[in-house]
């Protein structure tokens, strides 16, 4: 027994569901009904799994690009270290006696790097920041969850102690 309502496709992104009334009152079958029911949990379950994966990858690639910032930021410095140690071997010389400035190029090369890794440090530190938990997939499960009957303490069976 087909429905029309099971080959349309929802433009919008909202769970294809049927509608449950497409069925006169008592014409449904208990076959029908477990169909229907059956249908419309999987496609429901489905929806709340592609919502959640496309939270996730969303926070996923901010996570990434923050780290790789992070990443850079480190880079910078360690390349940093380098100028560093052969300005100050300069700048040693020339208090020996040598009358030259390479120390000073050598200083400014350290704080270019320097200045590259507090502004990668900072872009990553921005996008960390940004990152959020998948909020409306949370949300989505917890409506789930009251709209499936639970357990609760007054239904449960005293259990008896031994």
């Amino acid at each position: 027994m087909s429905n029309e309502h099971d080959n349309v496709k929802n433009p919008e992104g909202s769970i294809p569901l049927r509608d449950a009334d497409s069925l006169k009152r008592g014409d449904a079958s208990i076959g029908d009904l477990v169909k229907n029911a059956t249908t419309q949990v999987s496609t429901l379950v489905r929806s709340e799994i592609e919502l959640a994966k496309t939270e996730v990858t969303d926070q996923v690639k901010k996570a990434g690009i923050g780290g790789g910032m992070f990443a850079a930021a480190a880079l910078f410095l360690l390349l940093s270290l380098p100028p560093l140690t052969f300005m100050f071997a300069h700048l040693i010389s020339m208090w020996m006696g040598t009358k030259t400035w390479t120390w000073f190029g050598f200083l400014i090369i350290f704080l270019v790097l320097l200045l590259l890794a507090v502004i990668c440090a900072l872009i990553g530190l921005a996008k960390v920041k940004k990152i959020r938990k998948p909020q409306r997939t949370i949300d989505s499960v917890s409506d789930l969850k009251l709209a499936v009957p639970q357990k609760n303490a007054k239904t449960q069976a005293v259990q008896p102690r031994h």
